[in-house]
């Protein structure tokens, strides 16, 4: 395979329909605990697909051959899904594990045992098949579920890891990793408040009216990481 003629736009068209697939149907599992006044999970649904040009970065990185991508970089389709409470990321991956549209692969709890940068999320590798016009095509995703605070700090890491092309400052980590610690007091102490308003029989708060527009679902309008 001659990566100068690969036709990027024939390779990442299946993984645009699994992403794209996947926010609908989330939104959709969202939209059904709000209408029937259920605790809802699911705060945001967004997705991406890897550019060509970090594909063949994280390829090298990893020494990987084009042919080998397929089947050795599982993130070159993303499904994010951001909640409110650490409980919900649980009750969120337990959903996508338990569809039978999904064959789980592996299983990353980088919150119970989080990267050395301080980095937290949780991430399901999934196979997916794809209905094509050429039939089926099984490809890799991952999902990411993670609490407000952990996309905070991981979108900041995120862009500094750019910004020092992956060499980010020794004294800049060690702020990252204190910072990491923050969030994840925050999300324990948010997590307590909840389990205190429930307690006190705030059941009532999760049958809220919603306003129209934030039941509406734009499929078209991927958001970026």
């Amino acid at each position: 395979m001659n990566e100068k003629d690969f036709r990027w736009e024939i390779f990442l068209q299946p993984y645009e329909m699994a992403v794209q697939s996947f926010i609908i149907k989330l939104e959709a599992i969202k939209k059904q605990h709000i209408l029937k006044g259920l605790k809802n999970p699911i705060e945001i649904v967004t997705g991406r697909v890897k550019s060509p040009e970090s594909i063949l970065d994280k390829a090298k990185r990893l020494g990987i051959s084009l042919e080998e991508i397929p089947d050795k970089i599982y993130d070159i389709a993303g499904v994010r899904i951001t909640c409110k409470y650490m409980q919900d990321v649980y009750e969120v991956a337990e959903m996508i594990k338990n569809r039978k549209d999904l064959e789980v692969v592996e299983v990353r709890d980088y919150i119970k045992n989080p990267k050395a940068s301080g980095y937290k999320s949780l991430h399901i590798i999934a196979k997916y098949n794809v209905e094509t016009i050429d039939g089926q095509i099984p490809i890799n995703m991952e999902f990411q579920i993670r609490t407000h605070a952990m996309h905070l700090w991981a979108s900041i890491e995120h862009s500094l890891k750019y910004k020092f092309l992956r060499n980010i400052p020794e004294d800049i980590k060690a702020r990252l990793f204190a910072a990491s610690e923050a969030a994840t007091a925050l999300d324990l102490e948010m997590s307590k408040i909840k389990q205190l308003v429930e307690s006190l029989g705030g059941e009532g708060i999760r049958r809220q009216p919603y306003p129209a527009e934030q039941l509406e679902i734009y499929p078209n309008n991927m958001k970026k990481w």
